[in-house]
């Protein structure tokens, strides 16, 4: 077993999430956006894990897909709220068998929806961890490295302000955590304002920006809501005086494209994309990106 093939800082790491594919049309779909967004040079990707033991998709069998095309570093997602300490362990003996090293501990209780995560069948009270923070202590002391978590720059829903948000992040990294990847925001600030106050309370793990790229007005309403944040005035007005289908793309690529500008110029410590296995629209937000040469990519197959 070997640790830290990637060490995650805070150089503006490129950075993809796919899920696994439930079936042979999907699988079709993935297969041709990776081979798209290869050229790309990620440092890593993520998968997605729907919550659910039994419902656990083929992480493994999409990496080897990936692999055919690219070798970023591989981050598979765990949730904690359905787990036990032996399902955990058979999980990672699974994914160190195919060389996945690297985790995202999420606890897996949002609702449920397509480009988060399934949230079927489980029973919460068959779990040995009642936070994120709880496995990523269990794996810590295991001797797993590279953990991270999900965060919240516009608070977590459950909590009262952003000190408490704060506080659990904190935790998670105490309890081992080193590297964290934001839910999706659209206000440049509500990141800003989160990583300055990170580093405030010396808080030094790198904190990835979660890119949804958007393509219409009910889209970006529909993710505010699953996640319980609010669209900025700007980003809804805009919408709101298109007037076709195609004008609202081209406003809410260009909306995305602004805001990664915005966070490459503040110094971000990276731009994490959640692609939905689509790579139309990251593609094109990524061609009105102005400062795309400062971003530290990965190896480019030729």
């Amino acid at each position: 077993m070997h640790y830290l093939i990637m060490v995650f800082g805070k150089n503006l790491e490129l950075s993809f999430e796919f899920f696994p594919p439930r079936n042979e049309r999907e699988y079709k779909t993935y297969e041709n956006t990776v081979q798209q967004l290869a050229q790309y040079g990620p440092k890593f990707v993520s998968y997605t894990d729907g919550a659910g033991f039994s419902k656990n998709r083929e992480i493994i069998e999409s990496v080897e897909i990936l692999r055919q095309y690219m070798s970023p570093e591989v981050v598979a997602h765990i949730t904690s709220c359905d787990k036990t300490k032996s399902d955990v362990d058979v999980i990672l003996n699974k994914y160190i068998e195919n060389k996945i090293e690297s985790f995202l501990i999420i606890r897996g209780d949002c609702p449920r929806d397509e480009f988060l995560m399934d949230l079927e069948d489980f029973d919460e009270n068959n779990s040995d961890f009642e936070h994120a923070s709880d496995l990523i202590e269990y794996m810590f002391k295991k001797g797993y490295k590279n953990l991270g978590f999900g965060c919240f720059p516009t608070g977590h829903p459950e909590d009262n302000n952003l000190d408490e948000t704060m506080n659990t992040f904190n935790l998670k990294v105490k309890s081992g955590g080193n590297f964290s990847a934001t839910q999706l925001f659209f206000d440049f600030d509500d990141y800003k304002k989160f990583h300055e106050y990170a580093n405030e309370k010396n808080i030094d793990v790198p904190i990835y920006a979660g890119i949804m790229p958007l393509v219409s007005f009910e889209q970006a309403k529909r993710f505010a809501k699953v996640c319980d944040i609010s669209l900025p005035e700007s980003l809804s007005e805009g919408f709101s005086n298109c007037n076709t289908i195609e004008e609202e793309r081209e406003f809410g690529i260009k909306f995305i494209a602004d805001l990664c500008d915005e966070l490459i110029k503040y110094g971000a410590d990276g731009l994490h994309f959640y692609t939905l296995n689509r790579y139309k629209a990251f593609s094109d937000i990524y061609k009105l990106i102005k400062n795309k040469d400062s971003l530290n990519k990965g190896e480019v197959r030729i």
